[in-house]
């Protein structure tokens, strides 16, 4: 990947800074420093990058000169694959964001001597049950938002997963045929 100056990412607050300098018309080192927001060394480095002019013993810059250059350069093809690149970073960490808060969830756990085993002393808001013995079985979880949806699912592997035999003999159908 290109290396792009750092003032590329300030370069529309920079063109609107020199657009309401409208009572400049030359520019020296400590404008160019306050306008880009470099170092001193960056700035005189930017006047002569710029073709400044040695003006009364010190680097001057035609505001106007600036203004074309650096509209010339907003308009260029360096600049517009800094804008794309930029644009592709910005979308792969608010896509790496997204991925991440998915894969995050606040569960909520119970005290060590409140943790429930038992498949009787599930939540009220848990519920699994099969209406018949050879009929289908039925798994619902009233919850009031992720974390608590995440945290009961917890409790309910928790305790099948304790209790496996007698989770397995509540979901298997019955064998009830002849």
């Amino acid at each position: 990947m290109a290396r792009h100056p750092d003032w590329f990412e300030r370069l529309d607050a920079i063109l609107d800074a020199l657009h309401q300098a409208d009572t400049l018309s030359w520019l020296g080192r400590l404008d160019i420093k306050a306008i880009f927001a470099v170092s001193e060394r960056d700035s005189i480095r930017l006047l002569h990058r710029f073709g400044a002019e040695e003006r009364g013993n010190a680097l001057s810059l035609a505001r106007s000169t600036l203004l074309i250059q650096l509209e010339a350069i907003r308009a260029g093809t360096t600049y517009a694959a800094f804008a794309r690149q930029r644009q592709g970073v910005a979308q792969q960490l608010a896509r790496a964001r997204a991925e991440s808060a998915a894969r995050q969830f606040r569960v909520r756990s119970a005290a060590p001597e409140e943790r429930r085993a038992s498949l009787e002393d599930l939540p009220s808001t848990i519920a699994w049950r099969r209406a018949h013995p050879t009929g289908p079985a039925r798994f619902e979880i009233q919850y009031d938002d992720g974390a608590d949806l995440m945290w009961q699912l917890a409790e309910f592997l928790n305790a099948a997963g304790v209790n496996r035999a007698e989770f397995l003999e509540g979901t298997e159908p019955g064998d009830d045929t002849p």
